[in-house]
């Protein structure tokens, strides 16, 4: 994707906005900590390769995952390497994994993207993705008061052509993980053989809307939060398929 210089700044200046947000947000932090705790624990050993996330965007992880390689498409000075999630600069399996926080549902070409990753990742490599879950409750949040649009009713892994060139690197559908690897999971399993669902875990009720995301500031006072996000935890896990705001998908190659 080729940005214009204009474009850049203002991805430059959204990754400042939001590493303020998060530093001004316990909420949002506990949110992120327990995520990336869940993405490190899913990660293969750093024997198997490099260990890499795309689209890095306010470089969170490498307070929770020191090893990872952070990159972006637009470079920050917390970044590593500036590349595209759809034109991998590596050789064939040559890494260990492949780390996207947030992206899947902003890339322009999801097919693009799982074939070079199907061919950069070693055998046993895996794709950890921590991405929004479309569910019952979290639907109608999504849908009227999220920033970010929600379309069911797009073919995932259409060409790119058919969903435009040249947008803007947050153009966004937060329907795309959900439809990948919830209804059209045998799809996804019959497009990339290469590729296997590993894993697939529902995360995150009301806590998450209530933490007040990047936007907005926290919907409860910092105690009565933090009971809530506790008892969440102690919920049975399947719930979430229903209540659940996000997922984690593991996606392996075989």
């Amino acid at each position: 994707m080729s940005l214009s210089q204009e474009q850049r700044a203002r991805t430059l200046a959204r990754f400042e906005a939001h590493r303020q947000a998060w530093e001004q947000n316990p909420a949002l932090r506990a949110l992120y900590a327990d995520w990336y705790g869940r993405i490190a624990a899913a990660l293969p050993p750093a024997a198997r390769g490099p260990r890499v996330e795309l689209g890095s965007g306010p470089g969170f992880a490498r307070r929770f995952i020191p090893d990872l390689q952070l990159t972006d498409i637009v470079r920050a000075p917390w970044h590593d390497r500036e590349l595209s999630a759809e034109a991998l600069p590596f050789a064939d399996g040559s890494l260990g994994a492949l780390v996207l926080f947030d992206v899947l549902h902003h890339l322009t070409d999801p097919r693009r993207f799982f074939a070079e990753a199907a061919r950069v990742l070693a055998p046993g490599g895996r794709i950890v993705l921590c991405e929004p879950h479309v569910s019952a409750l979290s639907y109608p949040v999504y849908k009227l008061f999220h920033d970010e649009p929600l379309d069911l009713s797009v073919d995932p892994l259409a060409p790119a052509a058919t969903r435009g060139e040249g947008r803007d690197p947050f153009d966004s559908n937060q329907a795309i993980p959900w439809l990948l690897f919830g209804r059209q999971a045998q799809r996804f399993a019959d497009e990339f053989p290469q590729l296997r669902l590993a894993r697939l875990d529902w995360l995150s009720g009301p806590s998450y809307p209530a933490s007040g995301g990047f936007s907005r500031r926290p919907l409860l006072p910092s105690r009565i939060w933090s009971l809530l996000h506790r008892a969440e935890r102690r919920l049975p896990v399947g719930l979430f398929r229903w209540i659940g705001f996000r997922l984690l998908a593991v996606v392996e190659r075989v």
